[in-house]
């Protein structure tokens, strides 16, 4: 009798037991999920897009060039402004570099320190400036670069009644810029592509500056600062 209620009762816990197993086996989870979260900023560039080019110079040289997709940090000694330079301009040709990924807006602020306050003095309207943008090759994003510049100063102008260049245009010497100025606009510039491919919108940024009578002086500084921005 006390075998038959053990076996009985060995019975109705295997049972329960397989029951419990079923229970945890129909309960098994088969399915999971990740749930990330992330965003992409606004991102614009400008470094420089590679060496600068001086011409017209007399005397004069570049110290520091333009290395490309390093930051923007060019100097340049024009040489002599004055009526014993004999050429039409002296030119400088500086290449920026500018890559984003939304649209983009290019300004330009200048200055001249140093080169005296009379009439006779070297000033900012005497220092042409113009951006000279081309189309956009294939590996950019497609688009059309607005330029607010008339493009190369040394194409076009005249002097005034006193005998004085003139650059002709609106936004065409650095005394148009003497605060922040857009001087380029224009949607994205990359495709979707790593910041490792190079590519980028390369724009020449060009200063000139006609030899004249000016006053004497010693130590002429003209500054050009560009700065990209989002709009």
């Amino acid at each position: 009798m006390f075998q038959s209620i053990k076996r009985i009762v060995t019975l109705v816990g295997v049972a329960a037991l397989l029951a419990m197993t079923a229970v945890v086996a129909s309960a098994q989870q088969t399915t999971g999920s990740v749930t990330m979260s992330a965003a992409v900023s606004n991102y614009v560039e400008l470094n420089s897009g590679g060496a600068v080019t001086l011409s017209g110079n007399s005397g004069g040289s570049v110290g520091t060039d333009g290395t490309v997709d390093t930051p923007l940090a060019v100097v340049v000694d024009l040489g002599e402004l004055g009526p014993s330079n004999g050429n039409s301009f002296v030119k400088l040709s500086v290449p920026l570099k500018l890559r984003s990924n939304v649209s983009y807006q290019l300004k330009m602020s200048g200055s001249v320190s140093g080169a005296g306050a009379t009439t006779y003095s070297l000033k900012s309207t005497d220092v042409g400036f113009g951006m000279n943008p081309s189309a956009r090759p294939a590996n950019l994003a497609s688009g059309t670069d607005t330029n607010t510049t008339p493009g190369d100063p040394t194409v076009g102008g005249s002097t005034d009644v006193n005998g004085r260049w003139v650059f002709a245009g609106s936004n065409s010497t650095l005394n148009d810029f003497s605060s922040s100025t857009a001087a380029l606009t224009g949607p994205r510039i990359n495709k979707t592509t790593p910041k490792s491919n190079s590519a980028g919108l390369v724009v020449p940024a060009i200063f000139a500056i006609k030899p004249q009578f000016y006053d004497p002086a010693a130590a002429i500084t003209i500054s050009a600062n560009f700065t990209i921005s989002a709009p």
